[in-house]
């Protein structure tokens, strides 16, 4: 399934992109990837606007009077009801993706009236974006809860959608900071209250109306938000979880647990945007590697956020150049629905890098890392890397990389299987560039420019590191573009976590001891 970003929320690609165009084409360019060969979705969700604003005809909220709306109501044209039309018209399951306390743009102009946080500021939790967001809303007051279900049960009651999904990653901020655990009756007397009406819409409408919510992608976080996800399932105010949003490692054994005896179905979530530290719009290798293993750990389906959802042809047709991972997107689409589709293809399983795409600060970095205070999700907390390298001779820097496919059984199948690690040495920084290794650039969400660079060690650190695999000691690496490459067998590797163990070796104790771990792939190649 997939998350879908109208982008009908920003003024200028509706000013200078949609103005005057016939709904047919915007239906055409919207639904080009969807229309694909070889496409696997089945589900598509559809995102207007941030939630405290509408862009349909709404007596609840203020709505954005642009000129380009006013003219398709006048001739009762409404885009939300037509694209659920056109998705449901393909066979496809269409939902309605509400963010639950999202941002307020001030470039939406005209509103048809103020906006409720104007008038209520005391319903308001306020943060480090006060200088773009007047606030969050606070659930703790039944007035919001009030009025969000309201806004909920007008899109339910005008709308022809098969569900809606509570959107809790834009922003999780929904309860005060520091206390959101204390107070998770709030956010679970609106699960409530929101599954009592969806119920009471699918009675009238005598089919079934279905409830999502996106929950961070394990369930401590969803208590550090919280997310009292078990009383949510031990109730079943929900038919389906969406797990995360820009992690690769999500606990679907453990909301396995908690579900287990209901028909809640699971639904790990990977945005591309926001995406996990060092891997936006990675090689396809590594989205495989991510997909399998979520298929491995029990998935009931995958979901995609901030995906490229145009081909070529249809970016050209709105007047846009087309977007660079375009053709990633469509190729993971005609890929990850099967795991049958994924067997044999050539993959990357990585371990996680910590870094939000919405906290406070923004960290140039990684040393600079500190625990997040106002939410959870986003963050990828609990995230291994980076990791200091360890240097006393004796103990090892221990990390776990989950690997999906069966590579002992495949062996024959196997052309390569290696780890690759990057590292970055502080201590090396004043050495010509001649003595060190090449720089490597990770894509970051979270560093300047979108690109955070590696600080390269010395040459010749590859003679000084140590990696065994489940306690196998690898040959000592070569170097490959910047990275240490350690070739290994199939028969090293389990299916599911495998132990990887670093330390430095042949160098003194207490020197070096800032050489941190930025990344770690094991790679599979198949004949």
């Amino acid at each position: 399934m997939v998350n879908y970003d109208t982008g009908f929320g920003d003024p200028e690609h509706i000013n200078h992109h949609f103005a005057g165009l016939d709904m047919r084409q915007i239906v055409e360019a919207y639904f080009s990837v969807i229309d694909a060969k070889d496409v696997q979705i089945d589900s598509v969700w559809w995102c207007w606007l941030d939630g405290n604003y509408a862009n349909y005809s709404s007596k609840i909220l203020p709505v954005w009077e642009a000129p380009l709306f006013t003219k398709w109501w006048q001739k009762g044209i409404d885009p939300v009801k037509v694209f659920a039309e056109e998705t449901q018209k393909r066979g496809l399951e269409a939902f309605f993706s509400y963010r639950l306390n999202g941002t307020d743009t001030a470039g939406i102009q005209p509103l048809s009236k103020p906006l409720l946080k104007k008038a209520h500021p005391e319903w308001l939790i306020h943060t480090w974006e006060t200088n773009v967001n007047p606030g969050y809303w606070n659930f703790a007051f039944k007035e919001v809860r009030d009025y969000k279900l309201s806004i909920l049960r007008e899109v339910a009651e005008n709308y022809n959608y098969d569900g809606i999904e509570i959107d809790f990653a834009r922003t999780p901020i929904n309860l005060p900071p520091g206390h959101q655990w204390e107070n998770r009756i709030y956010l679970t007397e609106f699960m409530r209250a929101v599954r009592f009406m969806t119920l009471e819409v699918e009675k009238n409408r005598r089919r079934p109306f279905l409830l999502a919510a996106r929950i961070p992608e394990n369930i401590v976080g969803c208590h550090f938000d919280g997310n009292d996800v078990e009383t949510w399932a031990s109730e079943q105010l929900v038919d389906l979880f969406v797990l995360g949003n820009r992690s690769f490692e999500v606990d679907i054994a453990g909301f396995r647990r908690i579900v287990q005896g209901t028909a809640i179905k699971l639904y790990p979530c990977l945005d591309d945007h926001h995406a996990t530290d060092g891997y936006e719009h990675p090689p396809i290798e590594v989205f495989r590697g991510v997909f399998a293993n979520w298929w491995k750990e029990g998935a009931d389906g995958i979901q995609t956020f901030n995906f490229t959802n145009m081909t070529g042809a249809g970016f050209a047709s709105l007047g846009y150049p087309e977007a660079s991972p375009s053709r990633l997107h469509l190729q993971a689409y005609q890929e990850m629905a099967r795991p049958e589709d994924l067997k044999h293809k050539d993959k990357t399983f990585v371990v996680q890098r910590r870094g939000g795409g919405h906290g406070p600060p923004v960290v140039p970095d990684p040393n600079a890392w500190h625990t997040p205070r106002w939410m959870y999700f986003l963050t990828n907390m609990f995230a291994p890397l980076p990791a200091t390298l360890a240097n006393d001779g004796e103990a090892d820097t221990l990390l776990a990389v989950y690997v999906a496919d069966d590579v002992a059984s495949d062996a024959d199948r196997i052309k390569q299987i290696a780890l690759r690690v990057l590292l970055s040495d502080p201590e090396a920084k004043s050495l010509p560039a001649s003595e060190r290794l090449e720089q490597v650039t990770m894509a970051s969400h979270d560093y300047p420019g979108g690109k955070r660079p590696n600080i390269p060690p010395a040459r010749g650190i590859e003679n000084a590191i140590e990696l065994r695999i489940n306690n196998i000691l690898l040959a000592q690496p070569v170097v490959e573009e910047g990275w240490l490459l350690f070739k290994a067998q199939p028969n090293q590797f389990a299916v599911g976590n495998n132990l990887v163990e670093l330390r430095i070796i042949h160098r003194d104790p207490g020197t070096g001891s800032e050489i941190r771990i930025e990344m770690i792939e094991v790679m599979v190649k198949y004949r």
